[in-house]
């Protein structure tokens, strides 16, 4: 199926590092380093080598069915209902996580910026201005996701070498401070958010468009790695700074940017970077939106994309706003049920289309 809209290797790039680093670079170092501790950076590398493989089952499809998505090389396939419930069971997971996503930058501003704020504004806000932005096209955001990440990591950046004086290497030791297990549950949960994310990214590939002696593979696998090394790097200077007092900041790449002080008239700097932490999520949200968007209309071979954004967009504002009654259910979700959801409803249907395709002609 020919697509209308494509974007060139470097866009694609650009969006799947939008899309495993956006909302992850506030989330995750939290419960993380309240997992693993000290081990927080293990767990996170971790995490980061099984997105190797999820990555490489999706590239793998890719190269086989390099102009269909997801679930249409589902229904080519499979059998039509059962290419049906993996495609349903596909939409319902990416709507919940996008939920989870909306409501944990919710959180980040209620709890760090504005704590007088309603959540649900915020949730109403970033849900209107990413389905105003998926409207545009996939062309669109690719042009906007382009500046806007090169910013984010220059404010990680700025970050981590602002509070160069602030570290203390000392703070790293005992690396496993509680053996193994917790380093092992905090992978777990990496490999529910962000890793096989990356899976879902398999409904955005079709709109590459295909050029010569460009390694577009090896790119792949290189912003993954470039994901791994950021988080790990954030979460270490993290555990450098604050050192056991860490395992109790809900954002801990946040307070880093509060305490930065260049001397006396450039201090508390830390709504300018949460404007890029801000931008990050809001890449993340639009793009799974775009996913959703994708899915359903693919799925019902629905031909007017574009009229069925503000619906679902609507759709994942009230799963935001219903879900969890407060940010401790929302943690009890992610540190348990998110993998086992997002690898039975979403991997697992991935590896079996891919075993399909590896007996049929």
């Amino acid at each position: 199926m020919k697509q209308v809209e494509t974007i060139s290797t470097l866009q694609m790039i650009l969006l799947f590092q939008a899309f495993i680093t956006g909302s992850t670079i506030i989330n995750i170092q939290g419960p993380f380093i309240g997992i693993a501790e000290n081990g927080a950076w293990i767990s996170i590398l971790l995490a980061n080598g099984f997105g190797f493989f999820v990555m490489m089952v999706v590239l793998f499809m890719y190269e086989r069915y390099p102009t269909l998505s997801y679930i249409q090389y589902t229904k080519v396939l499979l059998w039509k209902p059962i290419a049906y419930l993996f495609g349903i069971s596909l939409a319902l997971i990416v709507i919940l996580f996008t939920a989870n996503i909306t409501y944990g930058m919710g959180q980040f501003l209620t709890t760090s910026m504005m704590k007088e704020s309603p959540l649900y504004i915020f949730h109403f806000l970033i849900m209107m201005v990413a389905a105003l932005t998926v409207r545009q096209g996939i062309e669109v955001m690719a042009r906007m996701f382009h500046g806007m990440l090169y910013f984010l990591f220059f404010i990680i950046l700025s970050i981590l070498v602002l509070n160069i004086t602030h570290y203390h290497p000392e703070f790293l030791k005992p690396v496993i401070t509680a053996g193994w297990k917790p380093v092992f549950h905090a992978a777990y949960v990496g490999i529910g958010f962000p890793y096989v994310d990356i899976m879902y990214f398999a409904m955005i590939l079709p709109y590459l468009k295909r050029e010569r002696n460009e390694p577009f593979k090896r790119w792949m696998y290189g912003g993954l790695l470039l994901n791994g090394i950021i988080l790990a790097v954030t979460i270490i200077a993290a555990i450098m700074v604050f050192g056991p007092m860490v395992t109790y900041e809900k954002f801990p790449i946040f307070q880093l940017a509060r305490i930065i002080e260049i001397g006396e008239s450039i201090q508390r700097l830390e709504s300018i970077f949460g404007i890029a932490l801000i931008i990050g999520s809001y890449m993340k949200i639009t793009m799974m939106l775009f996913i959703i968007n994708e899915v359903v209309t693919q799925l019902f071979d629905l031909s007017n994309k574009r009229a069925f954004v503000f619906p679902l967009a609507l759709l994942v504002y009230l799963f935001s706003t219903t879900s969890f009654n407060n940010e401790v259910e929302l943690g009890e979700s992610g540190l348990l049920m998110e993998t086992i959801l997002a690898f039975s409803l979403g991997l697992l249907p991935l590896l079996i289309v891919a075993g399909r395709s590896l007996v049929k002609r």
